[in-house]
């Protein structure tokens, strides 16, 4: 006959089991984490993830598209002062950009090629590769150093990602947390109207950083996009499709470098 646990023993128990949910929860590595901290205090626009790719100095890269909308995304996180963005030409389609950041050896998602407008050319470099529906997880690549990809090798709190930008803020000299950026709203209304694509570069440098991103329907702006960026850390991200009217919002912080433009 088993014997009740006395409650002494059912208090350790209690203490223990979630101590170790909390350490199983952590990921082994880059590809497993796709990237910050999300929030849920409004709703956001479910994302299908295409591929999580992990490269050997720091950088996390996730493709996506949006459930709803159908608008592709690429996001890019890293660490300041070590890494930096890898994909940086605004004219790549997301499918060029893949086939830029990743070996021959990686496959590549079959959702993306559907992504490239109706008649364009079939890029050369799909014949030497394997297409596959599932999604994609690659870790430990090395960096890629072909057209597109960016040639610096560290950001510094002070560095902007977008060039041209529509709107740029830069962090206090030389205490980055001396500037007080407080919460900003920008409109691609303000910068000539619907827009194919959102473009946004947020650094955190100051404690606290969040990024969100939104489309508009029928009246109605969407998030599609909505993390806090860790401390010292940057992220890049990428978002659209087709022309709508879109927003990006910082909420308000000291130390963050905020830049972005709308394309298309």
């Amino acid at each position: 006959m088993s014997r009740m646990p006395s409650g002494r023993a059912l208090l350790a128990v209690l203490v223990v089991l979630p101590t170790l949910a909390a350490f199983n929860a952590v990921p082994v590595s880059a590809a497993e984490k796709a990237g910050p901290g999300v929030y849920d205090d409004e709703p956001v626009e479910r994302e299908i993830e295409l591929a999580r790719l992990g490269y050997q100095n720091g950088v996390r890269v996730v493709f996506s598209r949006d459930e709803t909308s159908g608008d592709w995304g690429l996001r890019q996180d890293g660490q300041m002062e070590r890494n930096v963005p890898l994909a940086y030409d605004e004219k790549q389609s997301m499918l060029a950009a893949y086939l830029t950041l990743t070996p021959r050896s990686v496959p590549v998602p079959r959702a993306l090629l559907s992504e490239p407008p109706a008649g364009t050319p079939t890029p050369p470099e799909l014949a030497h590769r394997t297409i596959v529906a599932s999604l994609v997880v690659a870790d430990n690549l090395a960096v890629p150093t072909s057209g597109g990809m960016s040639t610096a090798a560290a950001k510094t709190c002070w560095d902007l990602n977008w060039d041209p930008y529509n709107w740029a803020e830069l962090p206090g000299s030389p205490n980055p947390a001396s500037v007080w950026h407080p919460a900003k709203t920008y409109y691609s209304s303000s910068y000539g109207g619907m827009k194919m694509y959102s473009y946004s570069y947020l650094a955190n440098c100051g404690g606290f950083a969040r990024h969100r991103i939104y489309y508009k329907s029928f009246g109605t702006y969407y998030k599609q996009h909505d993390s806090e960026v860790a401390f010292f850390h940057w992220q890049a991200i990428k978002k659209g499709s087709v022309h709508r009217y879109r927003k990006v919002h910082y909420d308000g912080a000291a130390g963050d470098t905020r830049n972005g433009k709308y394309i298309g």
